[in-house]
């Protein structure tokens, strides 16, 4: 239990500085983990490259590495300051490309699935959704204890949204939203149980989730690719993508249809590789999940 109360002391003290001194504090943890957390270190140095390439010099991938940790212990601070932030204040502070891409998946009528990668701020940008009167249900990684997971869940759907934890059953409370022409989200970029299709990712094969694609073939659902970017002037650019086109066919088509998310996830991350805050090893090695991965 010492994770939630070391989370709400955070949260009640913090999570209520202001934004620029949160992310200097974010900024010392970050480089604190860089040095005492070699496992996530490494971890993220693997991913980093994949996506910058073989020949990167060791002086930027070092930066770039550096530059990850520091996003994700910014992301953590977005979390733990959501609670004093009004949904106004948080939708002034993004810029969204592609909103009609969205409307016009929803329009049809059969359930939108999002898909997107732990780029950027993903609990603040997840709040955006929550604007649009849409229901919207977003798939997420369970925590322990379950009494963290409880209070991380309530900060994320203090405005309206639905967060369930990925477990057996959740496919058919996932089919039943879709039914009803409702939202739900996933994020694609991490395989928890190493039992997706294998997927190449930055020219080498790794397995991904294919969820997303299962379920758009036996629904009918619409799947709609959405990243975030941190601005440097402080807000969010929040792209939705156009629907992506696909193919029936069952099991001979699923990596047909994985390739076309996996293509615009690699187009999103290799913008800004150094916001790809994934803290485990997506290239998968034994016994690589890092303990600081499980709360992203």
């Amino acid at each position: 239990m010492w994770q939630l109360y070391a989370f709400i002391v955070a949260e009640s003290t913090i999570g209520r500085l202001p934004r620029s001194i949160g992310y200097i504090i974010a900024r010392i943890i970050a480089d604190w983990v860089y040095i005492f957390f070699p496992r996530t270190r490494d971890a993220v140095r693997d991913n980093m490259e994949h996506v910058l390439g073989p020949q990167t010099d060791t002086e930027k991938l070092t930066a770039a590495v550096r530059c990850v940790l520091r996003n994700a212990a910014k992301n953590y601070f977005d979390l733990i300051s959501m609670a004093h932030l009004e949904l106004s204040e948080i939708e002034r502070r993004m810029n969204v490309v592609g909103l009609h891409n969205l409307k016009a998946a929803v329009e049809r009528g059969k359930g939108v699935i999002l898909v997107t990668a732990h780029l950027g701020s993903f609990d603040i940008a997840l709040q955006l959704l929550a604007t649009y009167s849409i229901k919207t249900t977003v798939l997420v990684e369970a925590l322990d204890p379950p009494a963290l997971f409880k209070h991380v869940t309530g900060l994320r759907e203090r405005n309206g949204l639905t967060c369930v934890p990925v477990q057996l059953g959740i496919l058919k409370s996932i089919m039943e939203a879709l039914k009803r022409g409702e939202v739900v989200l996933l994020a694609c970029d991490r395989d928890i149980g190493k039992e997706g299709p294998r997927t190449v990712l930055f020219n080498e094969e790794t397995t991904l989730p294919s969820g997303a694609v299962r379920i758009a073939e036996r629904t009918g659902a619409a799947i709609v690719p959405v990243f975030n970017l941190r601005r440097d002037d402080g807000r969010y650019d929040v792209y939705f993508e156009p629907e992506l086109e696909i193919v029936q066919g069952g099991k001979s088509v699923i990596k047909e249809n994985q390739a076309k998310i996996t293509q615009i996830m690699e187009r999103f991350v290799s913008m800004c590789p150094e916001q790809w805050v994934v803290l485990d090893r997506v290239w998968h090695r034994e016994n690589d999940v890092s303990s600081l991965a499980k709360i992203i």
